[in-house]
């Protein structure tokens, strides 16, 4: 069916954002296993850092007492000073090492009591060392010896040593399963980073794909709209041109019509005016008749006293008169509907017009009327326009003779004319306080031959109309706010710069 979508369409217009959901979804979860997996290699990495200082700080343990033994045994059998040296270096080290040991260890359940054990053999030793070495520089160098032949210090030197390297070995193999851990996690973080990676092109690819074909979609749509549009603006052009060649068609009709009508209108003005010659012939003629008759009865018959010819006479008169109001009222008419012709088919010839001169030259000729009415009438200043001049005339001289023509008995006529400045138009209100109008007949007014109110004024209902044909045809808008008793605001809007005549002047 025309206007339904596919369903194919449809489904893809559903996906798109559900496939970007999902894998927007899933590379949030690969960062977050990223995130975790690297915070575990992060902590096995000090883990096995933490190792590997024990690996160190127990070696260093053990080789500080090995120094200090070599030293002290080089000196007791060399007696050489440099052996001595080195043991009174290494030796103020044993200590500060095991402390650095246990420092390392921290809270190790499993290294706390090697620690422990190492520091309780260490005493001994350290004790033997100093002993044997105080022995030798006082001079008893074989008592040194004899004690260091007892095997006492070997025996324990060789337990320490035994010990550090079980607490090595232990802390290799903890070393070497850690090592695998981190192994492993670096694994899948390696996997993680590629499919993350993978994942991301992906989506970019994607989202390349679907903006192309958005794109190409839009393209099209755009195409096809401005093919509408197109289409569209012949549309407009026709039925433009149709409405511009209907309307003057109607102005040729109106014209013709009331030229046509003038001529029968002048022949019943004129046959008229032969009844009135006609008529006083008539009864002229009556008259004397009657006269006669009355002369040869010598007034016999009193009927013949009254004068019947009298009363046909105001008759036949007010008969008259009515035929020659009429004729006055469809002359002036048919006049009216010849001006709006004219005035249709009559070319604008826009300038820049000065609103304050032309408004001025208006009250100029209604000065009289405004004297005899004791009405103030009040111009602010007025903005000028690019318009035609004679048009903007005939618009604001009808409103201000509407605004005299229909003040209030008893009140002041005032009349106020203000003018505004928009981003495009410009706007002039002329405002009174004469009787105002009702708002059911806001529209009425603005017709042709209609008017609203008390007609008690002259006029053929044809000012207002006359008024909003030309602002339309200027491309201008005509509003209106009343309230019956308090007056009107009539409110012209005009473009700022010339837009030629577009609008009907129906």
């Amino acid at each position: 069916m025309p206007g339904r979508r596919p369903l194919t369409a449809i489904y893809k217009s559903k996906l798109q954002p559900v496939l970007l959901g999902s894998a927007f979804a899933l590379l949030v979860a690969i960062s977050i296993a990223t995130a975790f997996v690297v915070n575990r290699a992060g902590d096995d990495a000090e883990n096995l850092n933490q190792t590997l200082q024990l690996q160190d700080r127990l070696t260093n343990v053990l080789l500080i007492m090995r120094r200090a033994e070599s030293g002290q045994r080089g000196y007791l059998l060399t007696g050489r000073p440099d052996y001595l040296t080195d043991y009174s270096s290494a030796a103020p080290r044993i200590a500060p090492s095991i402390d650095e040991l246990r420092q390392a260890a921290g809270d190790d359940p499993a290294l706390k009591p090697t620690v422990d054990k190492i520091e309780v053999l260490s005493r001994p030793k350290i004790e033997e060392m100093a002993r044997t070495v105080d022995m030798a520089q006082r001079g008893d160098t074989a008592g040194a010896l004899a004690l260091i032949g007892s095997d006492v210090g070997r025996n324990t030197m060789e337990e320490i040593r035994q010990t550090v390297a079980e607490a090595v070995a232990t802390q290799r193999q903890v070393r070497i399963e850690r090592a695998q851990i981190s192994d492993r996690n670096n694994t899948v973080l390696l996997f993680l980073t590629i499919g993350g990676s993978l994942l991301i092109v992906a989506i970019g690819a994607v989202s390349i794909f679907l903006v192309q074909r958005n794109y190409r979609r839009a393209e099209v749509a755009r195409q096809e709209l401005a093919g509408t549009n197109a289409n569209l603006e012949r549309i407009v052009e026709f039925r433009t041109a149709d409405l511009s060649e209907a309307n003057e068609e109607i102005q040729r009709f109106a014209y013709i019509v009331s030229h046509d009508l003038r001529s029968p209108l002048v022949n019943i003005m004129g046959f008229t005016s032969e009844l009135e010659a006609l008529r006083q012939d008539i009864f002229a003629e009556v008259e004397r008749l009657r006269a006669e008759v009355a002369t040869l009865k010598n007034q016999a018959d009193p009927a013949l006293e009254a004068d019947p010819t009298a009363q046909l006479g105001q008759d036949f008169d007010e008969a008259i008169g009515f035929i020659k109001s009429s004729i006055g009222n469809m002359d002036r008419l048919i006049t009216a509907v010849l001006r709006l012709s004219r005035e249709g088919r009559r070319q604008f010839h826009p300038e820049t017009v000065n609103m304050n001169a032309l408004v001025g030259g208006l009250i100029d000729t209604v000065s009289h009327r405004v004297t005899e009415l004791s009405a103030t009438l009040n111009v602010a200043d007025l903005p000028s326009v690019e318009t035609d001049p004679l048009a903007a005339q005939q618009i604001f001289g009808n409103l201000i003779d509407n605004a005299l023509k229909y003040g209030r008995d008893g009140e002041k006529l005032q009349i106020d004319i203000r003018g505004r400045l928009t981003a495009t138009h410009a706007m002039y209100d002329v405002q009174d306080n004469g009787r105002g109008i009702d708002p059911g007949d806001f529209q009425r007014v603005f017709e042709l031959f209609r008017r609203a109110g008390k007609q008690d004024r002259p006029g053929e209902g044809i000012g207002l109309a006359h008024v909003r044909a030309l602002v339309r045809r200027m491309g201008g808008t005509m509003g209106l706010n009343s309230e019956p008793g308090k007056g009107s605001t009539f409110t012209v809007t005009l473009p700022r710069r010339w837009v030629g005549d577009k609008r009907s002047a129906a």
